[in-house]
């Protein structure tokens, strides 16, 4: 095997491995169980949201040479900071590290042991915060296990599920299979993520020789594949377990009793417990990581007005508290912000891939203030649960009404629009605004110059 191919592989499975991220294994075996015998058309956009925009956040990265300042540069400095910090925060102290510590809870601790929640998350963020302020490569090490362990743990899962299944997958409970599948994939938070590992990646690729940027593109792209591939199969036999075991299990149960009832239903209580630890350990190795990552972040951007020491402490706080909510709550609360954040990301993803071929920055613009003003729609309509909730406690009845009316006009609306359906309602929106300002401003450039060719003309007569 060349050394080439090598590279390819070894960073090829740490991006799988990065991506695979435990606390994103809940999300596939619940759109199976939703899904039923349509499956595989939930899974397709699973993969569209929750795979393929990651690998080509990763690319697209690549093409910004691997620096966060570049992925948004086309738009302003003031947008690129709030944006970069906003998906910062969605990916550390607010939704996915409360997350890791609720998902370790549910799924490990609490089939197993009889301790409450916030013993476990205290326990949980007492050893993330031990790790991150302790300068050691044991988690690297126990990372370095847990991957292969996790994986061996889930591949058994999946072919047991294809051997001997646990029933026959019902009809779908839900509809607008895809679009399910499409929004679950926002959840994993893969394409806000990729952005960051992307410099992790990027960094171990020049480090092995590959510098130029063609050849560091090149190998961006093999690694991408091979991470993209390796998570289509994991996620796809996931899903499958979770139809098969859509007409045995109840309609009710949350996205982690679904993997507990599974797991025991396909290996018995032994095989749950497995299970549970090794995406538990797991868990905590990815609640390491990003509070690491997030924590170096903070310190610099503020130019260390605040310590790393002092903002781990903060983001465990902070983590801590958020955690106790549960998992199905934590997913409820960031479902809005990640349906107006998730598209805008996804629109610069797919810019910064064809840069080259864009002849001005107001294309940029353009393309965001159309995603945005159909994606804030989006997030108003996925949050009407959330609001109805907090009126009823309010006791505010009047307001409901006054509020109801608002959702079913933003509805109304966004049914109007082309490729609703399936998940891209702003698509329309970000071209003709993209088109729009782009081609604006070379009209209005010609303009400008036109006069002046005009006028140089007449002194040259004279």
């Amino acid at each position: 095997m060349s050394k080439k191919t090598n590279d390819i592989i070894v960073i090829g499975f740490a991006l799988f491995a990065m991506f695979l991220g435990a606390g994103n294994l809940i999300f596939p075996p619940t759109l199976g169980h939703l899904s039923g015998k349509d499956w595989f058309f939930s899974l397709l956009g699973f993969l569209v949201t929750g795979v393929g925009m990651p690998v080509l956040g990763i690319i697209s990265m690549g093409k910004c040479d691997g620096h966060l300042s570049n992925f948004t540069k086309n738009i302003n400095q003031l947008f690129g900071t709030f944006f970069i910090i906003f998906v910062m925060l969605i990916i550390g102290p607010l939704f996915a590290i409360p997350r890791t510590a609720a998902t370790t809870y549910e799924i490990a601790i609490r089939p197993n042991f009889g301790i409450s929640s916030v013993l476990s998350s205290f326990i949980f963020f007492a050893i993330t915060l031990f790790f991150v302020l302790t300068p050691n490569d044991v988690i690297d090490r126990v990372g370095k296990f847990l991957t292969p362990a996790l994986i061996a743990v889930l591949g058994l899962l999946v072919i047991k599920g294809f051997v001997t299944p646990i029933g026959k997958p019902s009809d779908p409970s839900v509809d607008k299979i895809f679009l399910r599948g499409f929004k679950e994939g926002y959840q994993t938070m893969d394409a806000l993520g990729s952005m960051i590992l992307a410099t992790i990646v990027i960094s171990s690729i020049s480090s092995k020789g590959y510098t130029d940027k063609k050849s560091l593109l090149r190998m961006t792209i093999w690694t991408g594949l091979i991470a993209c591939i390796g998570l289509g199969l994991v996620y796809g036999g996931l899903v499958y377990v979770g139809a098969t075991g859509s007409a045995v299990l109840p309609d009710n149960l949350s996205r982690t009793e679904i993997v507990v009832q599974s797991s025991e239903l396909l290996w018995g209580r032994g095989g749950r417990i497995v299970l549970g630890l090794a995406i538990g350990l797991a868990c905590l190795t990815t609640s390491i990581g990003l509070t690491a990552t997030a924590g170096d972040y903070f310190s610099k951007r503020f130019k260390d007005d605040i310590s790393y020491r002092a903002t781990v402490i903060i983001i465990c706080v902070v983590s801590f508290f958020l955690s106790n909510f549960g998992v199905d709550n934590i997913i409820s609360i960031a479902g809005p912000i990640l349906e107006v954040i998730y598209p805008v990301a996804i629109v610069l993803i797919v810019l910064n891939l064809f840069a080259e071929f864009i002849p001005n920055k107001y294309f940029f613009h353009g393309a965001v203030i159309g995603t945005l003003s159909i994606s804030v729609l989006q997030g108003w309509v996925a949050a009407q649960d959330l609001i109805n909730n907090l009126l009823i406690k309010l006791e505010a009845f009047p307001a409901m009404d006054q509020v109801g009316m608002s959702f079913n006009t933003t509805i109304n609306v966004l049914k109007t629009l082309p490729f609703e359906g399936i998940g891209f309602p702003w698509l329309l929106p970000a071209l003709g605004f993209s088109l729009l300002l782009g081609f604006g401003y070379i009209i209005m450039q010609k303009t400008e110059k036109a006069p002046s060719m005009k006028g140089d003309s007449q002194k040259k007569d004279e």
